[in-house]
C-alpha cells in the first residue's frame, strides 16, 4: 500500500517536471475560453493546491495561470515569462488598481475558508445527499471542483468520482449560494 502511495508521488512529481510548450499552452487557452482573461504564466514545479485555490477564483478576477515548462528551464524562458508578466501586471494594475496583488491574495485565502462553509451547506442538503447516494460516493470522501461565479456569492461544484480504469466520472453539477445557503442541483 505505501509503495503503491510512494509510487504514485515519484509519478505525479515526474509528470509536473516536464517541459512544456508555451505556443500549444497558450492557444488551448484562447479556445477553451470565450472570455478575455488576463494570463499570468509560470514555470517549475507546481503548487497543485495553489493552483485549485487560483483557479476557484480564475472567473471572478478573470486570471488564468498557465505553466509554460516544468523544473527545467532556461534564463531566455524566464526573461521572456517575466517580460509577458510584467505587461500583464501592468494590466491588471490598470483594471484593478494598485493594491489588485493584496486584494487577489486574500481572495485566495478566502477561498480557502469559503470552500468548507459550501461542503457545511452541501452536507445538510437531503437531495445532494441522496445525489451522492446514486453515485456510490460517500459524503467524507467527495471529490470535488470548486469555483465561483463572477463577483457573487455563488459557486458551481462539481462532484466526480474515478471508475476502476482512473477515467474521471461526473456525478453531478450543483451551484451553492454562500449567502442565502441555498443548494441548485443542476446535472
Amino acid at each position: 500500500m505505501i509503495k503503491n502511495l510512494l509510487l504514485g508521488i515519484l509519478m505525479i512529481m515526474t509528470a509536473s517536471c516536464e517541459k512544456g510548450n508555451q505556443k500549444t499552452l497558450l492557444k488551448e487557452e484562447k479556445v477553451q475560453s470565450k472570455e478575455f482573461y488576463y494570463t499570468i504564466l509560470g514555470y517549475g514545479m507546481p503548487d497543485m493546491e495553489r493552483q485549485r485555490l487560483v483557479e476557484g477564483i480564475s472567473e471572478k478576477w478573470k486570471i488564468k495561470n498557465i505553466d509554460v515548462a516544468g523544473c527545467e528551464v532556461t534564463q531566455e524562458l524566464m526573461d521572456s515569462v517575466a517580460v509577458e508578466n510584467k505587461k500583464t501586471y501592468a494590466a491588471l494594475e490598470k483594471r484593478y488598481g494598485k493594491d489588485w496583488q493584496v486584494r487577489y491574495e486574500k481572495d485566495i485565502q478566502a477561498f480557502i475558508t469559503k470552500q468548507a462553509d459550501i461542503m457545511d451547506i452541501l452536507i445538510i442538503n437531503k437531495p445532494f445527499r441522496e445525489k451522492l447516494k446514486s453515485c456510490n460516493t460517500e459524503i467524507d470522501g467527495v471529490l470535488k471542483e470548486v469555483r465561483q461565479l463572477g463577483n457573487s456569492e455563488v459557486y458551481e461544484v462539481i462532484v466526480y468520482n474515478f471508475d476502476k480504469n482512473y477515467k474521471k466520472i461526473i456525478c453531478c453539477t450543483v451551484q451553492v449560494d454562500t449567502k442565502t445557503r441555498t443548494v441548485n442541483l443542476i446535472k
